[in-house]
């Protein structure tokens, strides 16, 4: 069966990019395919939900530049499909005096980023946050804020469908093979054709494009750990430490939903056995010390495992590549075929751009003649 247009993925990014792809082609047959029985079950739901401000990344990465435009885009999308969002804000926090250089350089080069509303707490702010954690000096971002994954998930399927888009949940594609300018997608249930393959699949794209003839890539899986504090605690806006150098992750921190709960996390810890959603017996012992350093009046007996995602993060070459990777004919030479490749944090804030970015690419070479 011939399908002019597929995408490999059914998590936020793959969704977002349908959506994108049907704006520019409305007339043309697409179908997304997606492995699991559930949509963005993965890592598109398996993250804080938190919407960045694009603080920490490097003024000429993707990461900088899509995540600035994704917070304003889901607004918007928000809006648009009644998804829940809030803007609660964030405090950026040095714990303790040492760490207040590395915090006044954060800040410089957040503003530097273009990063909107940051400001320096005032002695009356800190005071109110001290009550929580430990804050020598701290400054604040609005424009951070979260929504829930799992309803926006289900709130943009439910639009493809309303659009009568065909999404494929349990249909694993096992290969992709490139025969004269056609693509051959050989799934788990039937093997179908295409003109335009999006690979769309997080942190097994990488072995999907080797199909394709293309090695340089592999995953470096990595898990962040979450658990849930068992009493009252602020819940008026984040709060965030000083994040490490390596970006592996940003520290732990709070986390919360619409229904008030209050979770720390994620802490980063390598995945030794794979992808595999687990939690270790001593979880909250191993992540105690990192809440205890930077959060008041948390006892062990207040906290209890919840869950943990697996960020895709992506070797080029064996070397860690630290921003996103959009691959299209231009990178690869592989006419028709585009690919997301390390879309982990802020890949959730960033993925309504992720997905406009990678149509954008896709339209330039595919012209209304398509």
């Amino acid at each position: 069966m011939h399908i002019p247009i597929i995408v490999g993925g059914g998590g936020l990014v793959g969704l977002l990019t349908m959506r994108e792809l049907n704006i520019i082609y409305p007339n043309k047959e697409k179908a997304l395919l997606e492995k699991g029985h559930y949509f963005g079950d993965l890592a598109s739901g398996r993250n804080s939900g938190v919407m960045h401000a694009g603080l920490y990344y490097p003024l000429d990465s993707l990461k900088r530049e899509l995540c600035l435009k994704g917070n304003l885009l889901w607004e918007d999308l928000a809006k648009e499909l009644g998804i829940s969002f809030k803007r609660c804000g964030k405090y950026l926090v040095a714990a303790t005096k040492e760490e207040i250089p590395a915090l006044e350089e954060l800040f410089q080069h957040a503003e530097n980023n273009g990063v909107k509303g940051l400001a320096w707490c005032s002695e009356e702010e800190k005071e109110k946050i001290s009550n929580y954690c430990y804050v020598e000096k701290a400054f604040f971002s609005p424009m951070s804020g979260f929504i829930s994954p799992s309803e926006a998930t289900t709130k943009i399927r439910d639009d493809l469908y309303k659009k009568d888009i065909p999404l494929m949940a349990d249909y694993n594609i096992e290969e992709v093979k490139k025969e004269g300018s056609k693509f051959v997608v050989k799934t788990s249930r039937e093997t179908f054709t295409c003109d335009i393959f999006v690979n769309a699949m997080g942190g097994f794209a990488p072995k999907l494009r080797k199909d394709l003839g293309l090695s340089n890539i592999e995953t470096y899986w990595v898990k962040g750990n979450y658990v849930k504090l068992n009493k009252s605690f602020y819940n008026e806006a984040l709060i965030y430490p000083v994040p490490p150098k390596s970006l592996l992750g940003l520290g732990v921190h709070t986390s919360f939903d619409f229904d008030g709960i209050i979770r720390f996390g994620p802490d980063t810890e390598e995945c030794s056995n794979g992808y595999e959603h687990s939690l270790s017996a001593d979880i909250v012992d191993k992540m105690y010390p990192a809440i205890s350093n930077l959060f008041k009046g948390i006892e062990k007996t207040d906290l209890q495992a919840d869950y943990c995602g697996i960020r895709s993060k992506i070797l080029v070459d064996g070397n860690i590549y630290t921003d996103f990777w959009l691959g299209d004919p231009s990178i690869h030479g592989i006419p028709g075929y585009y690919e997301y490749l390390g879309i982990e944090s802020p890949g959730l804030t960033a993925s309504p751009a992720l997905a406009q970015t990678m149509a954008s690419r896709i339209r330039s070479d595919f012209s209304e003649v398509f």
